[in-house]
């Protein structure tokens, strides 16, 4: 009777040529498969924000104003995302104040804004 034995080295020579083919794997992606981090916005300064005296936030409403900024850095296409009102144009004359550190080219930016009111407890 004929015995049969198992190499050992053919189990080991799997594991690593799958080692080898997974270590590729991650080579081989697709160049420009992950997008480039966002570049990071420097808010350089901005004036205060003035809501007219008979201008009252909703509690609890986010108020949402995109815009773009430019390459000098200044805010441009301002537009509130949040309807219409008082509130709404004094947030949109606020964020066109914004100064920005200057950046290589356009980015799109989103500010979002809540009255919080404190309150003492009794």
């Amino acid at each position: 009777m004929k015995r049969v034995t198992r190499s050992r080295a053919l189990p080991a020579l799997a594991g690593a040529a799958g080692l080898v083919i997974v270590q590729l794997a991650g080579c081989a992606s697709a160049p420009g498969t992950r997008s480039p981090p966002e570049p990071e916005l420097q808010l350089q300064s901005a004036d205060g924000l003035a809501l007219p005296s008979n201008c009252e936030p909703t509690d609890g409403k986010v108020y949402r104003t995109r815009y773009v900024v430019q390459p000098d850095g200044r805010v441009a296409g301002a537009t509130p995302e949040s309807g219409t009102g008082c509130v709404q144009d004094a947030l949109l004359r606020w964020v066109e104040t914004f100064q920005y550190r200057p950046l290589a080219g356009p980015v799109p930016a989103t500010l979002d804004w809540m009255a919080v009111t404190a309150r003492r407890g009794t």
